[in-house]
Parts: C-alpha cells; structure tokens; sequence
C-alpha cells in the first residue's frame, strides 16, 4: 500500500516482557498479562508495524473474540482491511472506532485515505479536514499532507501548496510535507527547486524511504543526469521490498537506459 499512505500515521507500541517461574507467569507492575485482549492487541500492532498483516490479523481477531469492543483491535482491523484493498470492511471498522470515541482523529485520516483511493474526491476532503481542524489532534501534519496529496490527485497545485503550508505550520519537521513541496515543484517543472525538497526530506530520515528515492532518480532523469539517475533507482531497487515498487523501479530504469 505505500502508499496508503500514504499515510504516515505512527502507531505506538506497548512492549511487554514476561518472567515464568514453576511454569506461572509472574506479573508485575505494568505488564500486561498474556491471554488477554490487551496482550493479543499489541501482539497485533507488533506484526502490524512489522509489516506482516496476516499475523496482525490473526491477533486482533483473538483480542476481539476476548472484547468485541475493544477500540485499538478495531481500528487495528480497519488498518488491515486497508491494506489488503478491502475497503468496506474498513470503512466499517473506523466508523466504528469513531462511534466508540469521536475524538479518534486518525480514524478520520484512513477514512480520508480510503475515500482518496476510491476516487470520492468529496468525502475525501470532508474527513481530512475533520481531522485537520481538530484541536484535540496530536498530528494534524498528517492530515494536511493528506489533503495535499488528495489536491494533487485533481492537479490543484496552489492548493495542494496551500495545506503543504499548513502542514508545516504545525511541524517543521515532518519529512512527507516536504516530498509533496518537491512533487508539486517537479509537476510546475521546477526541478532545481523540487529537488532540494526531495532531499530535504529524505535528509529528514534515519533510513532512506524507497519512494523518495523514486521521485529523485525520476527527476534526474528529467534533468537530463542518466547516471545519476540510475544510480538512484538502483538504490531505490536494493532497498525495496514490494513486488510492485520493484516492477515500477524497473520500469524507470529501463526508461532511463534508454536516454
């Protein structure tokens, strides 16, 4: 999904240890007990942010099956259901997770990312912007380079400038906000000024993001530097781990070879 996003959103884990004595568990201060809800649900969100949605899937159902209205295994539900592209099973989990606590404001996020995916270019924007605008929302950065990317999709350049602006304003840190400067000044064909915001934001990381490193061998190549661009995208193709980045970075490559 990247690209979903696309989206940005962090998710915190709960680490747990565990100390066994005569065959018992022995609980202390903080530690959540194995077999619980709880447990099953950061067991989930560890597989989750490992990448590997098929166990985070088995552990949120065991934490439902425990607690069916356990908030975090839902919307942890909604995140898998993201991924694998079924959609209204997601849509269904976050409106869920929003009837469960309205002031939930990444639900709002996925939802706008859904709708962004789906081309509902509307309902799109109204849950951005939900999210965006709430005071009570740690990370409305994530909202804003939303609400960018979704402009970008209609080819509303000043706008999607606009709330990569906004963004910034509520973090002058956050990486995403300035690829999107740098897509938006290579769609204007501005590449000096596209590229010093792809390496601003890549610059911005511990670990290089395949797909920033696409869009800088994209613009070399566009600057007319072939080998700079190959060594990029090779770079890019080592890193990568999708069948589809690697299928699009090949592409590129073979585009390349040809100038």
């Amino acid at each position: 999904m990247k690209n979903l996003s696309l989206i940005l959103l962090l998710i915190f884990l709960v680490l747990m240890t565990t100390a066994c004595a005569k065959n018992k568990v022995q609980k202390y201060p903080g530690q959540i007990k194995p077999g619980t809800p709880e447990y099953h649900l950061n067991q989930g969100i560890f597989y989750l942010n490992a990448g590997n949605i098929d166990q985070a899937e088995k552990k949120f159902l065991l934490a439902l099956k425990k607690n069916p209205n356990l908030m975090g295994a839902i919307n942890g539900m909604g995140i898998v259901y993201l991924n694998k592209r079924e959609f209204d099973k997601a849509i269904r989990n976050f409106r869920r997770v929003i009837s469960l606590n309205p002031d939930f404001f990444d639900a709002y996020n996925y939802l706008g990312v859904i709708f962004t995916e789906t081309n509902k270019y509307e309902l799109a924007k109204e849950n951005f912007l939900i999210a965006a605008n709430a005071k009570k929302y740690r990370t409305p950065e994530n909202a804003y380079a939303n609400l960018a990317r979704l402009e970008l999709t209609q080819n509303k350049l000043d706008s999607a400038m606009r709330y990569v602006e906004k963004g910034l304003e509520k973090n002058r840190n956050f990486a995403p906000l300035y690829n999107l400067k740098g897509i938006i000044f290579e769609s204007k064909k501005e590449y000096k000024k596209s590229l010093y915001y792809y390496e601003k934001a890549l610059s911005m990381l511990t670990e290089d993001d395949v797909s920033y490193l696409i869009n800088i061998g994209r613009l070399y190549s566009k600057m007319g530097e072939k080998n700079k661009a190959l060594d990029i995208l090779e770079k890019a193709l080592s890193k990568a781990f999708s069948p589809h980045l690697k299928e699009q970075i090949n592409k590129l490559i073979k585009e390349v070879e040809k100038m």
